[in-house]
Formats: C-alpha cells, structure tokens, sequence
C-alpha cells in the first residue's frame, strides 16, 4: 500500500476510538491542535503496532497536522533514520507542551542527533524548546555510553535560566537534574548541593525543585 493509504488507514483506525470529550478537554488545557479526535495515547500505542520502523510513514503522518497522526509518527518512526534537518523540521510544529512531551520522549531522544540540540533549546528564549531540551536531558542521561562531559553544561546551563522559565518548566528542570544525578556519585553530589541552594530560595519555583530533589534523594 502506498504512503497516503496507509495515511487513511491509520486515521481510520484512529476515528474508531475518537473521544469527543477528551478532545474538548485538552482544548481548554490549552493543548490545540488543527485536528484532534482525543484518542488516548494507549490507544494510539496500541494502533502505531502494526507500523513500527516505517521512517517514512512516520514522515508522511507527521505533516498532516492532527493530533493522533503526529503522535503516532514519533512512536513508529526508526531513530537510526532521523537526522538533524528532520529534528529541526519536527521542532518547528512544536505548538504545545503534549507534543512535545511526546515527540521527545518516544523518538528524539533516542536519536544521535538530540543532544546537541537539546543543550541549543534550553538556551532558547521559547518555553516549549525549553522543555524539549530538557526532556532529551533527561532521557538521555540513563545512557552509559555517553560520556559525563556532554552533561556538564546542563547544570550551569539550569542554573542560568530566569525566573520565568523556571516557573514554567519546573517539573522538566526537577526530571533532568534528577536523572543526571543518578548517573554517578559525582554528580548526585552536585546536584544535591545544588537542590539545598534551591530549596532555601524565596521563588517558589526554586524552592520547590530544591525540595523536590532533596525528597528524592533522602536528603530533605
């Protein structure tokens, strides 16, 4: 079957579990999308199945500008296939935090072009880059194959970021500085050094990363 068919397939396999409601009701999270039928991502893990691996299906549903065509996209696509000009391509559609969320935590992460970017967008004045980078971060942190320099920069890099983005990515700053502590003694040290800086500081922001990380890691 060419490309565009199983387009119209997997969007019929999609409209057999549209949810109005849950449609509406990511509306008015603020999570809008040109198209959304408000399917459930366990649904949709369950339709992208039978595609696992088509990169260039997952090309192909990504352009259509509907929520569970997107979704699926970064479920099925092969991260040995994707390359820096398709991250860039993908990023430029990054419209709401669940997008992002799951473009970067099915795929982008898994990629050998991610983490250059993701030091790029955490530097970036756009929150949603912001979470992306730090999403990356964080997943990428469990991987013992890249080396401790490469994560560095990150907590200079958290440390650096203003008030504003701290109040709207604390829960992604928190999960990255969480999962490079668990990489090794060096740094949990640090980071722990760090969280007790941040949970004296009067931004209930700061604070709440600060306490947050200190609870987990038995320090509070």
């Amino acid at each position: 079957m060419e490309l565009q068919g199983q387009v119209w397939e997997i969007i019929s396999k999609v409209k057999v579990y549209a949810n109005g409601p849950s449609s509406t009701s990511l509306g008015a999270w603020g999570i809008d999308y040109k198209v959304n039928y408000g399917v459930s991502i366990a649904e949709l893990k369950e339709i992208s199945e039978d595609y696992k691996g088509k990169h260039e299906l997952a090309l192909k549903l990504y352009e259509q500008d509907v929520r569970e065509c997107m979704i699926i996209a970064s479920l099925i696509d092969d991260p040995t296939q994707v390359n820096g000009e398709q991250i860039d391509a993908w990023a430029q559609k990054f419209t709401n935090a669940e997008i992002v969320e799951q473009v970067c935590s099915n795929l982008l992460w898994k990629t050998d072009c991610a983490l250059s970017r993701s030091i790029e967008w955490c530097l970036s004045n756009d929150e949603l880059l912001q979470k992306a980078g730090l999403i990356i971060a964080a997943r990428s942190a469990s991987n013992t194959h890249i080396k401790d320099v490469v994560f560095e920069p990150y907590l200079d890099i958290i440390d650096g970021l203003d008030d504003r983005s701290i109040a709207n990515n604390k829960s992604n700053i928190e999960f990255a500085l969480r999962q490079i502590a668990l990489r090794n003694d060096n740094f949990k040290n640090r980071v722990v050094e760090y969280a007790k800086e941040l949970a004296s500081a009067d931004d209930e922001h700061r604070a709440w990363i600060g306490n947050q990380l200190l609870f987990d890691f038995d320090e509070a």
